[in-house]
């Protein structure tokens, strides 16, 4: 209450009188970050366009994170708290359906406060990430909410509520990204739908968050690569020609990059740290990269045909659908889990990197919805699935993946295989061909 001492919150901190220029100020922060992209955004503008001097921004916030941090809670505030409780002992259709139509809605009236929320919220540091991490875990515990009340139909839903979450951020990420945030409303009944394909009799235990859905060991998914940095060129004359000096030279800077990002993060990395990580001098860097964003960009493509094509061998070296889903699965995870920093450099620090970095991120990440696309004639009724269910299931499984990376737990990310792999088959096998298959397979693998 009012008239009792409590402890200082933001709305205490700060009396009437400067209040006014804080929301100004949150608001140029909602707007410049939605427009530019939050790394590509200064202090200097967020204060013209508040329309108070840089002075009075350093009297409200630390730097720009802090404020990044304070403008998140508002957006968050504002779309979350228009929801109600989800977790509904009813008619769960209908109760998603009520969750889903107000979310949708408030996105798509306040595009930039989505902006900032699923896209932005994403390119700050280590602080951003935990607030970030707060925020949509809350969110996220009440869709487990949903998921664990017992419906009246007969049936529940055997989907990790963080499946879901990655879903969502993925289909509305991309609708903001492309200004199409008026067309979320029509996706309602399409998500529903494939929410439902992982539908199963509630007398039985859900699978995918079960222990069977992790392996208990970390398996050996394929032959450990070295993810050493390139051995650096001997010193003083040599026979090397200019092509392969020039080719080692940049493969260690990329090497450098990578490592760099992954121990101090993007927007505190140097070219000084790139240069002394990549042990080549400040002039070498500049012959090949004109700055530390062309560096990570070109880190950042440099093994994505190497992958595609790693991914692509192993999807059609087996016979039916759901097997080449799990041989393509097993070469990712062994990629990633093999090259921590070029992983963390891709799947992580990209949302720091700028707008470009997150577009070719997101790209990266629509790419593989093209192994998906036989599943829609594996069974007929995989045919009356709709489209939307490969951007749902890629938008899945690249936020269970993306979660271990960015919380350095790459090396137990091989372990979820069978629940990566479930997430992605059983809408077009049915949950219950899913299982049987994947407790078949999960069986054959030999452990590290």
């Amino acid at each position: 209450m009012r008239g009792h001492s409590r402890p200082p919150d933001s709305a205490s901190r700060h009396s009437a009188r400067d209040r006014a220029p804080r929301e100004r100020l949150l608001d140029a922060m909602i707007e410049l970050g939605a427009q530019a992209g939050y790394q590509n955004v200064r202090i200097s503008q967020v204060s013209t366009r508040a329309k108070v001097s840089t002075a009075t921004f350093y009297e409200q916030f630390q730097d720009k994170e802090d404020c990044l941090l304070a403008t998140y809670a508002v957006v968050a505030e504002r779309v979350f708290n228009q929801l109600g409780d989800i977790a509904d002992g009813g008619d769960w259709f209908a109760a998603a359906r009520g969750t889903l139509e107000p979310l949708l809605a408030a996105l798509s009236t306040d595009p930039d406060a989505g902006r900032l929320l699923f896209i932005e919220g994403m390119s700050g540091g280590r602080r951003m990430r935990d607030r970030r991490r707060q925020v949509i875990g809350e969110f996220e515990r009440r869709v487990q909410g949903f998921l664990d009340s017992p419906p009246k139909d007969g049936n529940t839903l055997d989907l990790p509520a963080t499946a879901v979450m990655g879903a969502l951020r993925n289909i509305v990420s991309n609708h903001l990204r492309s200004h199409t945030e008026d067309r979320l409303a029509s996706l309602i009944d399409d998500g529903l739908a494939w929410v439902t394909s992982y539908a199963i009799p509630v007398a039985h235990s859900r699978w995918s968050t079960g222990p069977l859905a992790i392996l208990p060991h970390t398996p050996e998914l394929g032959p450990r690569p070295s993810t050493r940095m390139p051995t650096p060129l001997p010193r003083g004359r040599h026979a090397l020609p200019a092509e392969a000096v020039a080719r080692s030279q940049r493969e260690r800077i990329l090497y450098g990059t990578a490592e760099v990002m992954m121990t101090k993060g993007y927007a505190a990395a140097t070219v000084a740290d790139i240069v002394a990580r990549a042990r080549i001098s400040r002039e070498v860097f500049y012959e090949h990269f004109s700055d530390k964003q062309h560096a990570f960009l070109e880190a950042q493509q440099y093994p994505t045909q190497y992958v595609l094509d790693a991914c692509a061998r192993a999807y059609f070296s087996a016979s039916e659908w759901p097997e080449r889903i799990w041989n393509g699965l097993k070469m990712l995870l062994h990629l990633i889990a093999t090259n921590p920093a070029i992983s963390h450099l891709r799947l992580v620090e990209c949302y720091a990197a700028g707008p470009l970095a997150v577009r070719r991120a997101e790209e990266i990440t629509r790419s593989f919805t093209f192994f998906l696309e036989e599943g829609y004639a594996h069974r007929p009724e995989a045919r009356q699935l709709p489209r939307l269910c490969t951007e749902a299931i890629v938008g899945a499984i690249f936020e269970l993946i993306q979660r271990h990376v960015a919380h350095e737990q790459i090396g137990g990310l091989s372990r979820r295989l069978p629940q990566i792999a479930y997430i992605a088959i059983a809408p077009f096998t049915g949950p219950s061909n899913a299982i049987d298959l994947l407790e078949r397979l999960s069986s054959g693998l030999a452990t590290a």
